[in-house]
């Protein structure tokens, strides 16, 4: 089930943890997960477009801090890992039976 739908049905998204980060705390996130951002990078996840719209989806606290879900971060990452690992369990699978690249 995708995000819209857990949202369309009341449901709550679980991935979210209810444990919310500021921008140095997610870049402590990422260290444990050995992915190493600059500063810069984790700013430009939070710049709005011009349509006030985030690449994540950060949101201003009740002190006027940037926060996210820390749950999130790691969801991003986990999700192109699981991508990655469907794509090489199909190729490995075509070329055990002679599908693959070059066959």
């Amino acid at each position: 089930m995708e995000f819209n739908e857990y949202a369309e049905q009341g449901k709550p998204v679980p991935f979210l943890t209810g444990r919310y980060v500021d921008k140095k705390e997610a870049l402590e996130i990422l260290e444990t997960m050995n992915i190493r951002w600059s500063r810069r990078q984790i700013d430009w996840t939070a710049e709005p477009d011009p349509n006030g719209d985030r690449k994540w989806p950060w949101f201003l606290d009740d002190k006027g801090i940037l926060r996210i879900d820390a749950g999130f971060i790691h969801r991003q990452f986990e999700g192109k890992q699981l991508e990655a690992l469907r794509r090489w369990q199909a190729t490995s699978d075509n070329t055990k039976s002679g599908k693959g690249r070059g066959q």
